[in-house]
């Protein structure tokens, strides 16, 4: 959770950073940077029934010439390097904090899933204004070191200039590695947790929906409100873990502030 914080509040404190306090490369002048930070309730491991705090940075970068599109909280970081409007691709970037038996009883006898960066490449398609489709491939690093992936839909609607509504599905793939890091239980664990033994296969871990109302002030300042709520599928939902200690259901709350501004300008 310190790790979270430390870099929630380093990206803080460059959106405050002047635009143009450093020379910048002529290839670098007239991107839009959109910076900022998110605060959200959100379980404390995949599975449980409680929530806990959790605090992550926003990053995205906009082309010279494109028109600034549609993002939501769950993107993570980010930045387009691809940017033609209707199509944005680039590089994928969001954090899993570690779950671990010393923070929660439940967790007892399981062994513990360090601290994670999931790293890739997303996709997002614009059909129409009002329509985002994106899909993104993640790798983890440190903690469950598996391969993930996500697809969802947003619906657009800008009931005034300032203010951004949207909703859409989403859902969370995950590797048979992924799979048997949060739910397996080895027959060690068993004995030790008191779970039966169980072993966990990958594909749908969970799907669901998320809705969100951002507002825009003048001086380049965004907040936003948002909820989401997943059920838990194959065997994430049919996990001892979960029918015993948790629950399918996972709820998401949360707001974030982020700072755009145009380098050179």
């Amino acid at each position: 959770m310190l790790s979270r914080i430390l870099i929630a509040s380093a990206v803080l404190g460059l959106a405050a950073l002047p635009a143009s306090s450093q020379p910048l490369p002529e290839a670098a002048r007239g991107w839009t940077v959109t910076l900022g930070g998110t605060v959200t309730a959100v379980p404390l491991w995949m599975g449980s029934s409680r929530l806990g705090p959790m605090i992550l940075p926003r990053l995205s970068l906009r082309a010279p010439g494109s028109p600034e599109r549609f993002s939501s909280f769950d993107d993570g970081i980010a930045p387009a390097i691809v940017d033609l409007g209707w199509l944005r691709v680039g590089p994928n970037l969001t954090l899993t904090g570690a779950r671990r038996a010393r923070d929660d009883a439940r967790l007892a006898g399981l062994a513990d899933v360090g601290f994670t960066i999931e790293a890739g490449a997303f996709a997002e398609l614009f059909p129409v204004e009002w329509l985002r489709l994106r899909a993104a491939v993640r790798h983890g690093i440190g903690g469950h070191a598996a391969l993930v992936g996500n697809a969802g839909a947003d619906v657009i609607w800008r009931p005034a200039p300032r203010w951004t509504v949207s909703v859409g599905p989403r859902s969370f793939f995950g590797s048979d590695r992924y799979a048997s890091t949060y739910f397996s239980v080895s027959a060690p664990e068993s004995i030790a947790s008191g779970l039966a033994a169980f072993q966990a296969r990958g594909g749908l871990m969970k799907y669901g929906a998320v809705a969100q109302v951002a507002y825009r002030f003048d001086a380049g300042w965004t907040v936003t409100g948002f909820a989401a709520y997943d059920w838990l599928a194959g065997s994430a939902a049919g996990a001892p873990l979960v029918t015993q200690r948790g629950s399918a259901n996972q709820f998401t709350v949360g707001t974030s502030v982020t700072y755009s501004f145009t380098l050179g300008q």
